[in-house]
């Protein structure tokens, strides 16, 4: 979708995904937080991560989003992220 960002991005029926399994830091808390700074982005957002970033919860709380660890893959964390009502 993005191809200035890092990571890989894709539109699928249940939202926006984004797989920075990978990258390595902060290439995926940049992709993130760029991804969510964008007009018109509302979510749902889904990421797909090596690891659980605890350092991009604040920033997300911040920006007035938040996290729900969902189920994944074994390989990774997944995360599912939304709007602030």
């Amino acid at each position: 979708m993005s191809q200035e960002l890092p990571g890989i991005h894709w539109n699928a029926p249940d939202g926006l995904h984004i797989d920075v399994r990978g990258l390595p830091p902060p290439e995926p808390m940049i992709a993130i937080l760029r991804q969510l700074e964008m007009p018109n982005q509302t979510g749902p957002v889904t990421v797909h991560h090596d690891r659980e970033p605890i350092y991009l919860y604040p920033e997300l709380a911040e920006l007035g989003w938040q996290y729900e660890l969902i189920q994944g893959d074994q390989s990774e964390v997944r995360l599912l992220l939304q709007k602030t009502a």
